[in-house]
């Protein structure tokens, strides 16, 4: 028998509240007012204040000096952070990788970036180009087969959605990365996986450089 337990209030708060952070709808420097978020959804304080404190401790939201939250302003040394931190991570998922992938893998691989070979350069289709670069690394992550590792590195893009999302809007930046997938992939079928790690690296720091642009823009 398999028991299915609910969301508590707290829980369907968090994760109201951390959607709204992440896509941008509640903007940066915004403070979170408990009234009118407990007015708006129609909920006592407590398990709204539980729901802050658990995105406090992941960074969402900061506490204020006066009282209550704010959604705290992403800086260039948050970008430079987050992506080393993720170099490091990613390193260890292809060091994994090389020694798991299939040919099935590769097929999957090779079938998102057909599917994004046809829209890439489409400006309407920007955000579905988006979806399939997600796509790309969770393709890749699986075949590691590093739950906490793959954890850790989505925990961490967290704080970069909301820009990233941007960057799938410049055609410079998705045919940069298209062509790096692309090249990726070449590589994980040669069995180059240094090359393959080189590649990946470039990659990361070039979305680094954008990003850092669209914050401090």
């Amino acid at each position: 028998m398999v028991i299915k337990k609910k969301k508590s209030i707290r829980e369907q708060v968090y994760d109201y509240l951390k959607g709204e952070i992440v896509s941008g709808n509640i903007k940066e420097e915004t403070r979170i007012v408990e009234e009118e978020y407990a007015e708006k959804l129609n909920i006592s304080r407590t398990p709204l204040r539980e729901a802050l404190r658990m995105l406090e401790l992941e960074g969402l939201v900061e506490a204020r000096e006066k009282g209550g939250v704010t959604v705290p302003r992403t800086t260039k040394k948050d970008v430079e952070e987050v992506v080393k931190i993720r170099i490091a991570l990613e390193t260890v998922i292809f060091e994994e990788l090389f020694q798991k992938v299939s040919q099935n893998d590769i097929k999957k691989l090779e079938e998102n970036i057909r599917l994004v070979d046809e829209i890439v350069n489409d400006e309407k289709k920007s955000q579905e180009v988006f979806k399939y670069f997600s796509e790309f690394n969770k393709i890749l992550y699986k075949i590691s087969d590093l739950p906490r590792v793959i954890a850790l590195i989505n925990n961490l893009n967290l704080y970069l959605k909301k820009f990233r999302k941007i960057s799938a809007e410049s055609k410079a930046r998705r045919l940069s990365a298209h062509k790096d997938h692309l090249e990726i992939v070449a590589l994980i079928k040669e069995g180059k996986k240094e090359e393959a790690i080189t590649v990946n690296r470039r990659h990361l720091l070039e979305a680094k450089e954008f990003l850092i642009k669209q914050v401090n823009g």
